[in-house]
């Protein structure tokens, strides 16, 4: 099409690029230049809307085509004119990068034609420039941004500006100015210009400088004058408001000065007190040993010590001082603080005699006191524990508790450490507790300890306070208690035992022999009336009741079943007979006693237990049912009994059975206690009553039998 449609460097008409409609473009050979006039204003009109809406807009003739042909032709003239006379570099490219346009100096300063290629391969990168515009370029904007060309690294003047397509489409159109020199040229004017700026700045701050400097030196001194105002507003409120008295003193010993603290700490009107000398106050110190002190004091020592002054009406003063140098009135002086400490010297006095009466008290105390840490180290013994356990006090001060006076094993084989430690966690729960303790020469004695924890400020204990009596021979006391109680018990037992067989072997056969024979007597010589009959009758009822309750007391003072039958089935049998002859239901079982030999005392004090604790329920519990469970568990025989009475309150029930003059659960306890068991009693009123029982025993098994003791 000529020079209009190729572009002799890039072989792409520009026409081409701006036009991207689907007809085809005007065609021709020869152009000529259109003529001025109507026809030829009547010509851009149609080639104005050939432009902008494509061929498809009207029919165009061969005469019109050729009149826009020559127009186009022109235009072309001019456009490359125009590109050829810019001294820069022009690109046009599409919105996804290919570029469509190069002119010659843009094709020199890539150093190739990379017409259709991505435009930021053009310029050396593998993917779209960061800072790459085409976004705001196709959205209509024309921006003009400087930037430095990462190929020649030289500053260039960029204008894009959009081109729209007749097929709606937008290119982004590039104008690029070399701008390299200019920039330099900005620079260095900038730093010359900075430089003479810095020059005239430098001049102005020497000149200001200068003039602030004089008015520096007047409002140094004014404020030299107000800071030594306002310094001495502070020492006097100081000096004044001082709870310490204060006193300054020349080198004569005169008092140039004294606060109000001063005044009242020695009596004396501060009129009075200055011009006092020094010695006046302390009498302990004549003129020459104050000059000599003067002069360590000048020289740069200071003293801090405690001296006693004379009070104005005669009494001493206890008073805490220092002193050191200071210049007063331009006369070099000693600035002494004094602080009275009467008070706390007569509180530490009071506290060393409160410490002696203590001491006193616990060395002369017939108690073992005791001292140690957290981790069990003695700390302190008084006189009377080192004498009762047979050490001195370097002797068991330091060494801990197990090593000194408690045995790692008691004598019926039980670890005290794990007691020991126990106490250290829970303090709290060993207010009181009763020990085996040892002597140096491995002697067994016994202490009641009182304890108390030693607490810090923050409420951590830092130490524990033992207090103990020795009550060994109260323990062998209880102890001979015991063994003549569980005599007498077993005498009762065997004389229970004698008794019943006395009445079933002798009254319950004489009365059934009685019976018999009245029988016979009677079957033979029968009464003659009515009267006779039933009175005889009612005799020999008389005589089977008597049996019966001979029988059954007989059974209540020595169960036969026991020696025959065995503990177990001889205590369901009472329960089951319990249960009937009083309307009450009883749950009775019993676990891991089948092959369990019990000692004979063990076995009657339980059925004893039972008996007597049933007996409590249908006197006093007015109860349906009761629920007894008795297992044997290694170590321990635990006996369970509850009932679902009326209860009552097991705070007061020891003083309440003395007062009622009733001794059943006492009777349990002293039971429990001979069988060196433990029982605890609980009960809430209308809540029923609970009595757990746990008894040591020795593991004795007889062989396995087939049959169950539990029912």
């Amino acid at each position: 099409m000529g020079a209009f449609l190729n572009d002799t460097n890039s072989g792409k008409s520009i026409a081409a690029v701006a036009y991207k409609g689907e007809g085809p473009l005007i065609t021709g050979d020869t152009l000529m230049r259109p003529t001025p006039g109507a026809h030829s204003a009547t010509a851009w009109e149609r080639l104005r809307q050939l432009l902008r809406k494509g061929p498809a807009v009207s029919d165009i003739d061969g005469t019109a085509s050729e009149t826009l042909l020559a127009i186009l032709e022109e235009n072309d003239r001019l456009f490359t004119a125009m590109v050829d006379a810019f001294d820069g570099m022009i690109y046009i490219c599409s919105a996804d990068y290919h570029i469509e346009y190069l002119n010659d100096r843009m094709i020199e300063h890539l150093g190739r034609d990379a017409t259709g290629d991505y435009c930021y391969r053009a310029f050396g990168r593998s993917t779209a420039c960061p800072w790459c515009i085409n976004h705001r370029i196709i959205k209509g904007e024309t921006i003009r941004w400087e930037v430095i060309s990462p190929i020649d690294k030289r500053w260039y003047l960029v204008v894009n500006a959009p081109i729209r397509h007749i097929d709606g489409t937008v290119s982004k159109y590039a104008m690029m100015t070399d701008i390299h020199d200019r920039k330099e040229n900005e620079q260095e004017l900038k730093n010359h210009r900075d430089h003479l700026e810095d020059l005239v700045k430098a001049r102005t701050a020497e000149l200001t400088f200068a003039n602030a400097q004089f008015r520096l030196e007047i409002e140094e001194r004014k404020e030299i004058e107000k800071t030594l105002r306002e310094s001495q507003e502070r020492y006097r409120s100081l000096f004044d408001g001082s709870k310490d008295g204060i006193i300054i003193s020349d080198a004569r010993g005169r008092i140039l000065d004294a606060n109000a603290a001063a005044t009242q700490l020695t009596g004396y009107e501060k009129q009075d007190l200055v011009h006092k000398l020094i010695y006046d106050l302390d009498n302990t110190i004549d003129q020459s040993a104050y000059q000599e002190y003067f002069k360590r004091i000048q020289a740069g020592e200071s003293f801090n010590s405690e001296i006693t002054l004379q009070h104005k009406y005669g009494h001493a003063i206890h008073a805490e001082f220092s002193s050191k140098k200071m210049t007063f009135a331009g006369i070099p002086c000693i600035h002494t603080t004094a602080r009275d400490i009467t008070s706390r010297r007569q509180a530490e006095a009071a506290l060393r005699q409160s410490e002696t009466n203590f001491r006193e008290l616990v060395q002369n105390a017939n108690s073992l006191i005791i001292r140690f840490d957290t981790e069990g180290k003695i700390k302190f013994v008084n006189e009377y524990a080192q004498e009762f356990f047979g050490y001195r006090e370097n002797e068991i001060v330091g060494r801990t508790l197990v090593e000194t006076i408690l045995p790692t094993v008691t004598s019926n084989g039980r670890s005290i450490v794990e007691e020991i430690s126990d106490f250290m966690l829970h303090p709290e729960q060993f207010k009181t507790n009763e020990l085996e303790n040892m002597r140096s020469n491995g002697e067994r004695v016994w202490v009641t300890w009182t304890n108390r924890p030693i607490l810090n400020e923050e409420g951590e204990t830092l130490e524990f306070l033992w207090v103990g009596v020795d009550v060994t021979e109260l323990k062998q006391t209880r102890r001979q208690i015991h063994t003549l109680t569980h005599e007498l018990i077993k005498a009762q037992e065997n004389e229970r035992y004698r008794i019943a067989r006395d009445l079933h072997d002798h009254i319950a056969q004489d009365l059934s022999s009685l019976k018999i024979r009245l029988q016979t007597l009677f079957s033979i010589n029968p009464p003659n009336n009515d009267d006779s009959r039933q009175q005889v009758s009612d005799i020999i009822a008389i005589l089977q009741r008597s049996i019966s309750d001979v029988r059954n007391l007989a059974y209540d003072l020595r169960p036969p079943g026991l020696d025959q039958l065995g503990l177990v089935r001889t205590l369901f049998l009472y329960c089951e007979d319990f249960a009937q002859n009083n309307n009450l239901k009883i749950d009775f079982i019993a676990a891991g006693l089948d092959d369990l030999n019990l000692d004979e005392d063990i076995q009657i004090n339980i059925y004893r237990l039972i008996q007597e604790a049933l007996h409590n329920v249908k006197k006093h519990a007015e109860a349906e049912g009761v629920t007894i469970r008795l297992v044997a568990s290694s170590p321990n025989l635990m006996l369970r009994i509850i009932d679902d009475g009326k209860g009552y309150d097991a705070k007061h029930w020891r003083a309440k059975s003395f007062k009622d003059k009733r001794m059943g659960l006492q009777s349990m306890v002293e039971r429990v206690n001979l069988l060196d068991g433990t029982i605890d009693i609980r009960s809430r009123i209308g809540k029923g009553a609970g009595i757990f029982i746990t008894i040591p025993i020795k593991e004795n098994y007889l062989e396995r039998e087939a049959t169950s003791s539990d029912y």
